[in-house]
């Protein structure tokens, strides 16, 4: 895996899944994948896609770096004819050695396999693995809560990936990490499984790619890897994604409050806004009740934009809220 590859003609184009629950640090992982495939002198291309209209996380990428967007839908239902598209579309202007899908995070694992697959039908294009990043803390919650949507979507991911990456072992303890590695072992068996804290692993990351024969033994372990049924493939109908374009910047202090008075449905939000006694703009993440704000200076013209996904909540009453807070009243 450490050798560079060798510009063969002939050669198949690998691809990688990056798949993981709202909030459990995909992006980071993707730009330490990136870093490393860089190291290594390989050619890599992106493939993001978003459940709302606008892709945040590709403003993060840097410009030497292909990337084709899916937007306003999941790989695995509503964009999914337009996958082969994309990825054949990369793979003829670019001819990369390897192709990391970056999946929404309510992305149905095996719907999403079956929909990558297919494109290898019409081109040197070959899955080789999905990697879950998991989230320590919020899949521990989850099962302490016990059933729910939001769980079985977490446990189909981490089903059907051939490597695991736990993330955010740092928020929990000892004893309730060692409980979370165990119910990966009980729904994974066959997985690879690594700590990654802030995308950081103490084995290199690309060594940790499983090849085409691991990707496959692990996709046909799981005892349900081929039921692609109606309610199975729309496990995230419960998800709602708002996108929001303001008219105005906002102050600063008002809009740090909105985002901590959010109700608990609404569990990630994201976006590019602009302040009123700030000279940055900035891009913004919330996510388990956190906040993180990075000052940005966007290579081509973007939007201020919010998004925030969750589980039914009121669209119409939080459109009030953020024109209240334009207008300075919230």
């Amino acid at each position: 895996m450490c050798a560079k590859i060798k510009d063969n003609g002939d050669r198949s184009i690998r691809v990688y899944v990056l798949s993981g629950y709202l909030g459990s640090g995909k992006t980071t992982v993707l730009q330490k994948l990136l870093e490393g495939s860089k190291a290594r002198g390989w050619r890599t291309a992106v493939l993001m896609n978003e459940a709302g209209d606008v892709n945040l996380d590709g403003e993060l990428l840097t410009k030497d770096v292909p990337m084709a967007e899916l937007l306003g839908g999941c790989i695995c239902c509503s964009v999914k004819n337009d996958l082969g598209v994309s990825l054949l579309q990369l793979a003829q202007d670019h001819r990369p050695d390897v192709i990391w899908i970056e999946s929404t995070g309510v992305a149905q694992p095996l719907e999403m396999m079956d929909a990558v697959t297919e494109v290898s039908m019409y081109a040197k294009l070959e899955l080789r693995g999905l990697i879950t990043v998991v989230d320590a803390r919020h899949l521990l919650d989850r099962l302490r809560l016990g059933a729910g949507k939001t769980l079985r979507l977490m446990r189909e991911q981490i089903r059907g990936a051939s490597l695991l990456l736990l993330s955010k072992t740092d928020l929990v303890g000892p004893e309730e990490a060692e409980e979370v590695r165990a119910q990966l072992r009980e729904w994974n068996p066959s997985a690879a499984l690594e700590e990654a804290v802030k995308g950081e692993t103490e084995t290199d990351l690309l060594s940790l790619l499983p090849d085409a024969a691991a990707s496959r033994d692990s996709y046909n372990h799981n005892d349900h890897a081929h039921d692609h049924d109606h309610a199975t493939s729309r496990m995230h109908d419960h998800v709602h994604v708002l996108t929001h374009y303001p008219a105005a910047p906002f102050r600063s202090e008002d809009f740090e409050r909105f985002l901590r008075d959010l109700p608990p449905s609404v569990y990630r939000a994201k976006g590019i806004v602009t302040f009123t006694d700030t000279a940055a703009r900035y891009l913004f993440q919330f996510a388990y009740r956190e906040s993180d704000f990075m000052p940005i200076a966007p290579q081509k013209p973007v939007p201020d934009v919010i998004v925030l996904i969750g589980e039914e909540f009121g669209e119409s009453d939080m459109r009030d809220r953020l024109a209240r807070l334009e207008e300075g009243r919230e």
